[in-house]
């Protein structure tokens, strides 16, 4: 596989826990569970749904598969049959992550604190127009190795002036150690 862009826009691994580090170097599959919150108007409904984002939940079933297609590598998400793909690219020029959902391509800083890896955005464009930085959502998201040893995530995006357009944090394990575990 491509080395994964979030670990090449951070630059060294050494630090980075097994579950973080597999997810984002192996193609493979992982399941878990998540809890899914939308924020509330017509704006955030209209802008989730552009992005593809799946609708409020609690528990949902969630799995995610990794490969790659050349440079890139593809994230394709199933939240319990709403499925969400995305297509991440390293932009060298801005030494961040490229996420391309349809329409819209977010660019993403990662950086490493207190045992986690933070992701925020820099940039967002929608059909190749970039939006103004004062209207680009606010990102506090996190990936993180839990004391089991499962990947964690506690992924969320604030717009200014709309509060809250999605946030979604759960647990996955690799789909070969669920069957094992089971």
């Amino acid at each position: 596989m491509s080395w994964d862009p979030f670990l090449q826009a951070r630059g060294s691994v050494d630090d980075v826990p097994d579950a973080v580090f597999r997810l984002h170097s192996s193609e493979a599959s992982y399941s878990g569970r998540c809890d899914i919150e939308l924020g509330a108007g017509a704006l955030v409904a209209f802008a989730t749904r552009v992005a593809g984002f799946p609708q409020d939940g609690k528990d949902v079933a969630v799995s995610v598969k990794v490969r790659s297609e050349g440079q890139a590598v593809i994230w394709e998400r199933d939240f319990a049959g709403h499925r969400t793909t995305s297509c991440l690219t390293y932009d060298s020029t801005r030494a961040s992550v490229r996420e391309d959902f349809g329409a819209i391509s977010i660019w993403l800083k990662p950086s490493w604190q207190n045992g986690a890896l933070y992701i925020r955005i820099l940039r967002l464009t929608v059909l190749g127009i970039p939006v103004p930085f004062f209207a680009v959502p606010r990102s506090h998201t996190r990936e993180w190795q839990d004391a089991t040893g499962r990947f964690r995530f506690d992924v969320s995006a604030e717009a200014p002036g709309l509060g809250l357009l999605i946030r979604y944090q759960g647990w996955l394990t690799p789909d070969h150690a669920m069957h094992e575990a089971g």
